[in-house]
């Protein structure tokens, strides 16, 4: 069972660097999470008091930390009958799946735009910010699924169209 991967093996220095950021900003924001939660806890249970705020910012954070991780996860793909066909059929097929992964991560990129729209004046009432920012994250990881899949279509394009 392989799944093909758009990133190059022998990447450079500054790819590798991009390759990882989501892994590590995911993270990063893991650890504020845990941070927040736990100072909550300490909060309430040890002085009897609350910060209200960090329950909004934790569900914030956690959206954007699933959506940011969701960037470089493995696709659950059942392809053990694909694995039988030869290799540029089986490039061919794989091409056509990614355009209509792309086409289904444009509509969702719609949403989530239309979303940020309808909702940029709702306003999370501990943080005084937009409640846009969690449909914000949508947004761009949709952007960011839709590079991976284009890496993903250019990869097995050259297998396609490799002669051998």
């Amino acid at each position: 069972m392989t799944h093909p991967q758009p990133a190059a093996k022998n990447a450079g220095a500054v790819q590798t660097l991009l390759l990882r950021l989501p892994d590590t900003l995911a993270a990063v924001l893991l650890f504020v999470i845990t941070v927040l939660i736990t100072a909550q806890v300490l909060v309430r249970y040890a002085f009897g008091g609350s910060l209200v705020w960090s329950e909004e910012l934790t569900r914030l954070l956690f959206v954007w930390m699933v959506l940011v991780a969701a960037v470089t996860a493995p696709r659950m793909q059942v392809d053990f009958l694909v694995d039988l066909l030869p290799p540029r059929l089986r490039a061919l097929q794989r091409i056509l799946v990614e355009f209509v992964v792309m086409g289904l991560t444009i509509i969702l990129i719609q949403g989530a735009w239309g979303m940020m729209d309808l909702r940029q004046f709702d306003i999370y009432i501990a943080l005084g910010i937009s409640v846009s920012w969690v449909y914000l994250s949508l947004f761009l990881a949709g952007f960011a699924w839709l590079l991976r899949s284009l890496a993903t279509v250019v990869a097995q394009w050259r297998v396609l169209s490799d002669p051998t």
